[in-house]
């Protein structure tokens, strides 16, 4: 029989929040958000107009419509932006910190002071 030490109770659950070594911190991730979406709404149009402005593929700009895309071209940035007449990029995207997107109700949608007006 071997005999194995488990830590249980409110024991456990310390030890899951306290580090082994207390230089060790947990930094909040940084994620690039898209606000292609907005844009396009702001100028009334779909993605497929967006595409055929842009000669890049519908299913890209659906991704990141979406927040769902793990690489990205610079040249697809231009061609995007160019077609949307942007000059800032931060109105394109924006690097933000995981926890706050993750409190946000919609953090795909994500919005600086650019409201629309009612």
């Amino acid at each position: 029989m071997s005999s194995k030490n488990y830590t249980t109770g409110k024991e456990a659950i310390e030890a899951l929040n306290t580090p082994e070594n207390p230089d060790d911190r947990t930094h909040d991730q940084i994620r690039v958000v898209f606000h292609i979406k907005r844009r396009m709404q702001e100028r009334g149009l779909t993605q497929s107009q967006l595409s055929e402005m842009t000669g890049v593929r519908q299913a890209t700009i659906s991704q990141l419509s979406r927040g769902y895309i793990e690489r990205l071209h610079i040249p697809t940035l231009e061609k995007i932006a160019n077609a949307l007449k942007i000059t800032d990029i931060n109105q394109l995207m924006s690097l933000d910190l995981e926890s706050e997107i993750m409190n946000m109700a919609n953090p795909y949608d994500v919005s600086f002071g650019d409201k629309p007006e009612n």
